[in-house]
């Protein structure tokens, strides 16, 4: 991730602090709605269980949602 895109998810998410897990995992999210967490995993170089964990505070804090079926579905950002 180069420092632009980080700079963008701060200014625009400012107000909430954000860990540098979840910050790769939108990053991603924005360039390939349509990733699987175990791509995401691979892409990020994290493990499953964490981007599980980044992925569910995400959508606690109202930033992604899944729209559609786990294997046909995409992720879409909503903040």
């Amino acid at each position: 991730m180069d420092i632009n895109t980080k700079n963008k998810w701060g200014d625009k998410w400012g107000d909430k602090i954000l860990s540098k897990s979840q910050i790769k995992v939108l990053a991603e999210i924005r360039n390939n709605p349509n990733i699987t967490i175990s791509q995401l995993a691979v892409v990020c170089n994290l493990g499953r269980t964490t981007i599980d964990r980044s992925i569910s505070k995400l959508k606690e804090m109202g930033y992604i949602k899944r729209v559609g079926a786990n294997k046909n579905g995409y992720w879409e950002i909503i903040k």
